[in-house]
């Protein structure tokens, strides 16, 4: 079965997120989307959203997470990046190609 890149980013996400535990994974999915309506699969259509509502709910401790979701996109993708926004469009543009 082959996934879609968007797919692809999202597994990154979620295995980042599952480091913080199952249910901070599932807190931050519900605070993103009940508190800046941002849906889960919407996370690749719209990285500085979600990246903006990490920052909300854990400061600069956001970046730590970010690092891993980063980390996670290099694994998968084989592309380099420094940030998550850089990574979706390199993602994309990668997979046009």
């Amino acid at each position: 079965m082959i996934r879609s890149p968007k797919d692809r980013v999202l597994k990154c996400v979620d295995n980042a997120l599952h480091c913080l535990g199952e249910t901070a994974k599932r807190i931050i999915y519900w605070y993103l989307e009940n508190e800046h309506g941002l849906k889960k699969e919407e996370i690749p259509d719209k990285p500085n959203e979600f990246i903006t509502g990490l920052e909300k709910i854990y400061g600069s401790g956001a970046r730590v997470i970010e690092r891993l979701i980063v980390s996670e996109i290099v694994d998968e993708f084989g592309v380099e990046t420094s940030s998550f926004t850089e990574g979706v469009e390199k993602t994309f543009s990668h997979n046009k190609a």
